[in-house]
């Protein structure tokens, strides 16, 4: 991850400038706590009971960019003639949480399937995909109706993938296993064909626990100590550097520019796809563990988990800053997601009867950065020098593509949280761009139309004054 306050290399106007000076002053002066929160930084509130309450690694979510999603597994039981407990059967749960109305909803009842294994979930801006094996289901908040994903010869033997990702176009999985099995197939679910492709063989081993991220142009996967890369345009694999961390531990996210994995040694890491290289970021503190990892869509890595709770960092920052573990006990099985301003944290916890199951939860919202106005979204004039960096990005993504200049009226450009933001056309397709760290200009992800909060912060969609669309996309002007 480059630091945050490297240069000025790239930064190509000047409202950007001064606020890339203003934040790089603030660096300066205050130290990494306060830029991140101190210990005691940020706040937790304990969410309300939940109608539900899975069992044992057994629960999903995703977040709608309205509310939370909860997929779960309820393990029946009955008590046999000295009153203990034995399983009869399982059924499938879920419900909806509102951080807005702060209440929980029980959803309709997803249709029975089979499975003992852990569950995948993403978001599609319609669905919510659920993949395990055995079970395979969509879920249409809009209606509030199930239904079965296809089944496939492709799942026959091997159904409920370990590395699980949302393209924009496709759910894609890769490897997992149990029970002695480690397997190194991958496959494909299109929800516009409703029907799985395989993937060509990657050049890992098999894994039981992989690890994958969608960067907006390949799916990386981490396997054991090896990694590789699948494009999905070009239907191949490349094998890319050595990680610093093994696969087995670790949870991983995408932040814009690089793969950010933290393993529950405390091991951190960052790789960077252009590049091709990885870099060790500070050590978590004592009695932190990645159990959940999130990225807020704008500048913080968050991290939960462990006997001692949270902890945050910054780009840039030399050692990260630790928050409170909050209402939630440290043997909690957690499932989380990041809702925009506030981490919500939710899961099982283990009770004295076999077979039964707690659930709590709670919402960290961390502190505020101390960068004064450069949190405020602004729409930004898209200078002829901004469409210029943008076309050589475009460029450098697209190599040995012919473009011309960005359609006029239809290049939108921003700032929020020191980043700049911009959605440009120069091929068939629109495009959305941001800066990184020294203030050069990256694609981010191609668009039909739609850009949604997990490329865009949602506060810039507004100033922009997009249309709101369904899920947490906004339509771009015509």
């Amino acid at each position: 991850m480059p630091p945050l306050y490297r240069g000025l290399a790239g930064v190509t106007d000047a409202a950007a400038m001064n606020r890339y000076l203003a934040l790089a002053f603030l660096a300066l002066l205050l130290p990494a706590s306060a830029l991140a929160g101190s210990g005691s930084g940020g706040t937790w509130k304990r969410l309300p009971a939940a109608p539900i309450s899975p069992e044992f690694n057994a629960r999903t979510s995703v977040w709608t960019g309205k509310q939370m999603l909860v997929f779960g597994r309820d393990q029946l039981t009955a008590l046999d003639a000295k009153g203990n407990p034995y399983a009869t059967g399982t059924a499938n749960v879920a419900a909806a949480y509102d951080p807005h109305s702060k209440s929980w909803r029980k959803l309709s009842p997803p249709a029975k399937t089979a499975g003992f294994m852990g569950l995948s979930s993403v978001w599609t801006g319609k669905e919510m995909l659920v993949w395990g094996q055995g079970t395979r289901l969509a879920y249409n908040p809009d209606s509030d109706k199930w239904r079965q994903l296809p089944d496939s010869r492709l799942l026959s033997i091997h159904d409920g993938h370990g590395a699980v990702v949302w393209t924009g176009r496709e759910l894609l999985g890769w490897g997992g296993g149990c029970c002695g099995d480690a397997f190194s197939d991958g496959v494909a679910y299109n929800p516009a064909t409703n029907a799985w492709h395989a993937l060509p063989k990657a050049p890992l081993p098999g894994s039981q626990h992989p690890v994958g991220v969608w960067t907006g142009k390949e799916y990386v996967v981490l396997a054991g100590p090896h990694g590789a890369a699948y494009n999905p345009s070009r239907n191949a694999w490349r094998r890319i550097a050595t990680p610093l961390v093994r696969s087995d531990d670790t949870t991983a996210v995408w932040n814009g520019s690089h793969l950010l994995a933290v393993a529950s040694s405390r091991k951190v890491a960052s790789y960077d796809p252009a590049k091709n290289r990885w870099q060790a970021l500070p050590t978590l503190p004592v009695g932190r563990a990645g159990r959940v990892v999130v990225w807020d869509g704008s500048a913080r890595l968050l991290v939960w988990g462990g006997k001692r709770g949270g902890a945050i960092l910054l780009p840039g920052a030399k050692s990260w800053t630790p928050f409170a573990r909050g209402p939630l006990p440290s043997r909690l099985e957690p499932t989380a997601v990041w809702a925009g301003t506030s981490l919500i944290v939710w899961g099982g916890v283990p009770t004295k009867t076999w077979g039964k199951y707690g659930e709590t939860g709670g919402v960290f919202t961390p502190p505020v950065l101390g960068c004064g106005d450069d949190w405020m979204p602004e729409n930004l004039l898209a200078t002829q020098a901004v469409k210029a960096g943008l076309r050589a990005a475009y460029l450098v993504a697209h190599r040995g593509a012919q473009v011309g200049g960005a359609v006029d009226g239809r290049t939108l450009y921003g700032m929020y949280s020191g980043t700049s933001y911009a959605v440009a056309t120069f091929g068939a397709t629109p495009t959305i761009f941001r800066t990184d760290g020294r203030g050069r200009w990256h694609v981010r992800a191609e668009t039909d139309g739609r850009v949604c909060a997990t490329v865009v912060p949602v506060e810039l969609l507004k100033v922009w004054s997009l249309r709101h669309a369904a899920g947490a996309c906004y339509v771009l002007p015509r």
